[in-house]
Formats: C-alpha cells, sequence, structure tokens
C-alpha cells in the first residue's frame, strides 16, 4: 500500500492506495502550523477505522506546495509510519520531461497531474486543476510536460471581491439556477461561475492551437466539478487524478 500526500494551500487529499486503487481518501484543511503530534493524532483514528495498519504501508509519496509543512509530513512519515517520505520535484523520476525553461519552479502537483494524465491519455493532455488557483497545464504524446498557465481560483476572487468592496456580500461558491441573477448573491455566483469557465475555455482554446497534437482535456481539484459542468471544453472530471499520478510516480522509485 502507498500513503500518497496532495499538499494544497487550502486543502490536504490523503489517500491509500493499493495496487492502483484507491482504498480510502480523505480531505483535511492544510494547517502550516500542525506539527507531527497533530498529524498523528488525526491520522491514526483515520487509518484506524479504515481498517489499514500502518505497517502495511510500504511507500509515503508526497506533492507539496506548501514547503512550510513539509517538515512535519517528513516526520510523520518517518516516526509514525516508518517510512522515508518521497517528496516529488522536478527531478524525481516520474515518466514525463520537465520541457520548461525553469523545471524546479514547476509546482510538484503539476508535474504529478500530466504524469497521470499522459498515463491515461497517451495521446496528450491539458489538465485543468482548480483550487486556491486555477492550472492549465499541457502534456505531450512523448511524455513532455510542456508549461501551461496559472490564474486565480473562484474562491479566491470571490474573497477579493468582499474584502475590496464595500457592498458585496462573501457569498457560498454554488451553481447558480440562472445566469441573470436575481440578486446580488446570485450576480456574483452567476459572474463567478460562467466568468471563469470562459476564461479557462478561452486559455485552452488558445493553448491548443499551439499545440501540434489534438488534448485530452481533463479537470481536476476541489471546486473542478462545477466548473466542468459548464466549461464548454473540458471533456473529463477525473477528481483522483493526482493521487493516480502520486500512485504511479512511487510505483517508479
Amino acid at each position: 500500500m502507498f500513503f500518497c500526500v496532495d499538499i494544497g494551500n487550502t486543502n490536504t487529499v490523503v489517500g491509500i492506495t493499493d495496487h492502483g486503487k484507491i482504498t480510502a481518501r480523505w480531505r483535511v484543511e492544510t494547517d502550516r502550523h500542525a506539527t507531527f503530534d497533530d498529524l498523528t493524532a488525526k491520522f491514526h483514528p483515520l487509518l484506524t477505522l479504515a481498517g489499514i495498519p500502518r505497517e502495511k504501508v510500504e511507500k509515503v509519496i508526497v506533492s507539496s506546495v506548501v514547503p512550510a509543512w513539509d517538515h512535519s509530513w517528513e516526520r510523520f512519515s518517518r516516526e509514525y509510519l516508518s517510512r522515508e517520505a518521497l517528496f516529488v520535484d522536478a527531478a524525481t523520476r516520474t515518466g514525463i520531461t520537465v520541457a520548461v525553461d525553469s523545471p524546479q519552479e514547476v509546482g510538484a502537483d503539476r508535474i504529478v497531474n500530466a504524469a497521470a494524465a499522459i498515463a491515461r491519455h497517451p495521446g496528450g493532455a491539458l489538465v485543468v486543476d482548480s483550487g486556491t488557483a486555477i492550472t492549465i497545464d499541457a502534456v505531450s504524446p512523448d511524455h513532455r510536460y510542456l508549461g501551461g498557465a496559472i490564474m486565480p481560483g473562484m474562491l479566491v476572487s470571490i474573497e477579493a471581491l468582499a474584502a475590496r468592496t464595500a457592498k458585496l456580500p462573501r457569498v457560498h461558491l454554488d451553481r447558480p439556477e440562472r445566469a441573470v441573477g436575481r440578486s446580488t448573491a446570485g450576480g456574483i455566483q452567476s459572474g463567478v461561475y460562467y466568468g471563469f469557465a470562459g476564461m479557462v475555455d478561452r486559455v485552452i482554446e488558445e493553448m491548443a492551437a499551439e499545440l501540434d497534437f489534438t488534448p485530452r482535456v481533463i479537470a481536476t481539484g476541489g471546486l473542478a466539478g462545477g466548473l466542468a459542468a459548464v466549461s464548454r471544453r473540458i471533456e473529463e472530471y477525473d477528481r483522483d487524478l493526482t493521487l493516480y499520478g502520486l500512485d504511479l510516480i512511487a510505483s517508479m522509485n
């Protein structure tokens, strides 16, 4: 069994994989101040309830975009799971080449998503990852990560709108019933949902025009389900793409 950790800026997803299948999955808040003891107190009961003995964990692999939390996870892996954690970066064996100007700048999650996408779609792919930020990344049929685009996430935009205006409220990110909002909250929801879908679709179109292959467009991430539902360019929603990629990379190392 592999213990796979995807540390994002807002949430962290942990999955237990067994021969490529996800047998347990948890989403917790990313807490940069959480210690080794905090992680043990959280995951010991979760593993126990799932019936997973920690002795069964063969490897621990981590994709992190929050360096301040890495040390706690290193200790948790070493002292609780008795394994040295593999932290993915551009130098890790992943099955793809990071073919950009500064490979060390590419987020681990983007590398993992690209590795997973090309394994599932050998003809090439664009991966839309919607979380705190929205990233769109291209991976070619010859297993090269080509780069991509980065934009603010939907929740970040809603929070900024509420913080920087006098009368606009912070609203729940629900799909609106109609595009013509009949209330302030409805108007914000319409603008964010359809606005971001339009923005993502336009970036996909521009990126696809520069590629010499026809990519499969896949969405993943905590907020990708709603975005995929209204996008005209996203072809597939895969909630667990990153965990699948972590499992795949763990098997290579």
